[in-house]
Order: structure tokens, then C-alpha cells, then sequence
């Protein structure tokens, strides 16, 4: 699934779901991934929300959350917007990690938010999450974790920590997984948010070179 028709299929098929089916948490978190993906990120946060308050909140749910805020935060003009949807983004972000240091799904989010909101200690708090990150990520490695954002989430935190020689070689994994369009496109973004973050112009020229690879 990767384009906007592809996830029109999707909602058609659980809007033909029996009621109790429709009600399931798993579901209505699908049905909130294809509408943000078929542009409706207004109605996506409030199918989340309600799953949030009524079969209490978790890491992927507040993530998903903080992902629908993130995407408006990129869409809008305005600027008193964009200030909204951005705090929104890093408020949920920082509600899942919270819940649990070991899951990277919120945390990884946060350095380049943080940065692009750039209030007083908000790069301490980057460098902290990035370090917790990094333990995380290296963690689900020890254990052999077979989650397919683990890698795509150590790709992004070698670009918000400007080591290329890192990105360089996480890249050529991200490709070899095969990795959905979808993913990689999500990844991409988060990947040219960073590094439009990045002061060094030899290390940004070399992670550009990662981004322009990853795209062919």
C-alpha cells in the first residue's frame, strides 16, 4: 500500500466490517492510518483519540498521534499553526516514550522536532532522546529483534547525530530489507527534515547523497 487509491481500498473494506469487527482497537488504528494517508489527518486523530480514551493509551497509539500532528505541522502555512501542530507532535511523542524508554516508535521523533522548534534547552533535550534512542535501537539488536523499523530508525538517528560514515552503511541495509515504498517515504521524510538541520556542509553534501539514493 503506498498511494492514495491503495488506502481508499483499505477504508472501503473496514467500512464493510460487521460492528463488533469495526470496534476492535487494531482496527480502528488501521482505519486512522488510511485516512492520514488519504489525506484526512483531522478525522485520523480523532478516530486515535477515541481509541486513547477508551482502551487506554500506549507507545503506538500516541505515536500514530504524534505522526498525524507532524504531518499537518508540515502541511500548514500559517505560522501560529504550525507552532500548534508542532507542540502537539512533540506532546504525544514525549507521552508514548514515557511509557516506555524501550520503545523507539515515539523517542526517535523527537531530536529533529525539538531542534526545529528551538526553544531554550531544547537541543539538551535532542541530545538526551537521541541517546536514549541509540540504546534502544542497539538493545532490539542484541535481542535479535526482527522489527522492520529498526534499522530505517537508525538510519535517522545517524543523520540527527551528522555521522555519515553511519548513514552511509545503515542505508545500504535499509535497501537490502526491501523495505515498503510507503515506509521508505515516511523514513525519507523524517531523513530531509534532518538534515536540512545539519551546519557541517561536507557531512550534510554526504547524508544528501544517502537521501538521493535512497530515492532511486
Amino acid at each position: 500500500v503506498n498511494v492514495a487509491d491503495d488506502w481508499k481500498t483499505v477504508l472501503d473494506f473496514i467500512g464493510g466490517l460487521s460492528g463488533k469487527l469495526l470496534a476492535l482497537p487494531e482496527v480502528r488504528e488501521v482505519k486512522a492510518l488510511a485516512l492520514s494517508n488519504t489525506g484526512q489527518h483531522l478525522a485520523a486523530i480523532a478516530e486515535l483519540e477515541t481509541v486513547v480514551a477508551t482502551d487506554d493509551p500506549s507507545p503506538e497509539r500516541l505515536g500514530l498521534l504524534g505522526g498525524r500532528y507532524k504531518r499537518l505541522w508540515r502541511i500548514a502555512t500559517a505560522e501560529s499553526e504550525r507552532l500548534q501542530y508542532l507542540n502537539q507532535a512533540i506532546n504525544h511523542y514525549e507521552r508514548g516514550m514515557e511509557l516506555d524508554l524501550n520503545e523507539y516508535f515515539c523517542s526517535c521523533n523527537l531530536p529533529r522536532l525539538y531542534r526545529q522548534r528551538n526553544r531554550k534547552g531544547d537541543e539538551e533535550r535532542a541530545q538526551s532522546v537521541l541517546r536514549l534512542v541509540i540504546a534502544a535501537c542497539e538493545r532490539a539488536k542484541r535481542r535479535g529483534a526482527t522489527d522492520e523499523f529498526l534499522r530505517p530508525t537508525l538510519l535517522g538517528a545517524a543523520f540527527d547525530v551528522v555521522d555519515a560514515d553511519l548513514a552511509e552503511e545503515l542505508a545500504h541495509e535499509v535497501q537490502a530489507e526491501g523495505a515498503a515504498l510507503w515506509k521508505i517515504d515516511s523514513t525519507l521524510a523524517d531523513l530531509e527534515s534532518s538534515v536540512l538541520q545539519v551546519q557541517d556542509a561536507s557531512q550534510r553534501a554526504r547524508l544528501e547523497a544517502v537521501i538521493s539514493r535512497l530515492k532511486a
